[in-house]
C-alpha cells in the first residue's frame, strides 16, 4: 500500500544482497564496542538504554524479539561523544547527527556505512544502513502543567523539523498507510513552510530539548522527545552511578541503579511481556552495498 502512495521511497537502492539478522547484530556489537572504548578512554558515561538495558540484565544480550541497540547519556556526556565521533571516526562507520551530516532526527545515530536498508517506515533520511541509536538524557521540569508544555514545545520543533525534509513525501512516513495519508495531509502546510531548512529547525529543536537543562526547577530527566506513550520521570541521581555489564560477550556500561530506571518505564520488567507487547523494528531489511560484496 505504501508503494502506492510514496514509490519514491521504494527507489535508489539497487543490487542489494540480504545481511541475515546474525550479522546485523555482529555489526551493532562492533559499532556499540567501538563507541564503549571512546567513552572509556575519554572518561564519558554512558549506558544501555531501554531493551537494550532490560536485555543486559535478563538474557546478558538482546532481549530475543530485539534487533537493535540503544545507549543513552546526559547531556554534556552526549555532547563529547558526539566532538569525538565528529573528529575522528572510521570510514567504515558514518554518524548521523545535524551538526555532522543531514538529518530529520533529534538523536544521533552510528551507522555502518558499508551497508543499506529498505524499510516501509522510515524514509526520511538518505539511504544508509545497519545502525545503533544515541540518546541524548535532559531535564525535565518538575511541576506537571509545565512538563506538558515543554514537551508540546519539543514536538512542535520535531514536526518543523522532520517536515522540512525535502525528498518527495518522505515527511509523511509512517508504518501504516493511513498515519502517512494523515500526515500527508496535516503536514503540508508545514512541509510548504520548512521543506529544505533542515539544519535550523534541527539545531532549533535540538536547543528547545535542552531548554531546562540550566533550571533549578527539573529534578527530572529522559530522552525529552518520545511521541508515543509512556516514557518516564527519571530522577537525575539515576544517571551518577554506572557499572560493568556483560552483553552478548562484550563488558559494556548500564546505570548501576537499572531497577529504579526499568521500573519506571515498563512497571514489572521482570515478567515477560505478551507477544502483542514485543517490539522490534521488523520495518528494516538490510542489505550490503554492491561495492561491499
Amino acid at each position: 500500500m505504501l508503494r502506492k502512495y510514496f514509490p519514491v521511497i521504494y527507489t535508489g537502492v539497487i543490487d542489494m544482497i540480504p545481511i541475515s539478522t546474525e550479522k546485523v547484530r555482529a555489526l551493532q556489537l562492533d559499532m556499540v564496542s567501538y563507541i564503549d572504548g571512546i567513552c572509556r578512554d575519554a572518561g564519558i558515561d554512558y549506558s544501555l538504554a531501554a531493551g537494550s538495558l532490560l536485555g543486559s540484565i535478563k538474557y546478558q544480550g538482546y532481549i530475543p524479539w530485539d534487533d537493535d541497540i540503544d545507549i543513552m547519556l546526559t547531556r554534556p556526556n552526549y555532547e563529547k561523544l558526539m566532538k569525538a565521533l565528529m573528529t575522528d571516526l572510521p570510514d567504515v562507520y558514518q554518524l548521523s547527527y545535524y551538526k555532522a551530516c543531514e538529518t530529520y532526527l533529534p538523536f544521533a545515530k552510528l551507522y555502518d556505512a558499508r551497508t543499506t536498508y529498505k524499510s516501509r517506515l522510515d524514509h526520511l533520511n538518505p539511504v544508509r544502513g545497519v545502525f545503533i541509536d544515541i540518546f541524548p538524557i535532559d531535564s525535565l521540569p518538575n511541576d506537571p502543567a509545565i512538563r506538558k508544555h515543554f514537551k508540546s514545545s519539543i514536538q512542535y520543533a520535531v514536526t518543523n523539523l522532520i517536515t522540512s525534509c525535502d525528498h518527495g513525501l518522505a515527511y509523511a512516513s509512517s508504518e501504516h498507510w493511513y498515519y502517512a495519508l494523515a500526515k500527508l495531509i496535516l503536514w503540508a502546510p508545514s512541509h510548504r513552510r520548512n521543506r529544505g531548512n533542515w539544519q535550523e529547525l534541527a539545531e532549533e529543536a535540538d536547543l528547545t530539548m535542552q531548554a531546562h537543562n540550566t533550571l533549578p526547577d527539573s529534578d527530572y530527566c529522559n530522552y525529552v522527545y518520545n511521541p508515543r506513550g509512556k516514557s518516564g520521570n527519571f530522577p537525575k541521581s539515576l544517571f551518577e552511578r554506572y557499572e560493568d555489564c556483560p552483553f552478548e560477550g562484550l563488558t559494556l556500561r548500564r546505570l548501576t541503579d537499572y531497577d529504579a530506571y526499568l521500573t519506571e518505564l515498563y512497571g514489572d520488567y521482570k515478567r515477560t511481556p505478551k507477544p502483542h507487547e514485543q517490539h522490534n523494528h521488523s520495518y528494516y531489511r538490510y542489505f550490503w552495498r554492491k561495492e561491499e560484496v
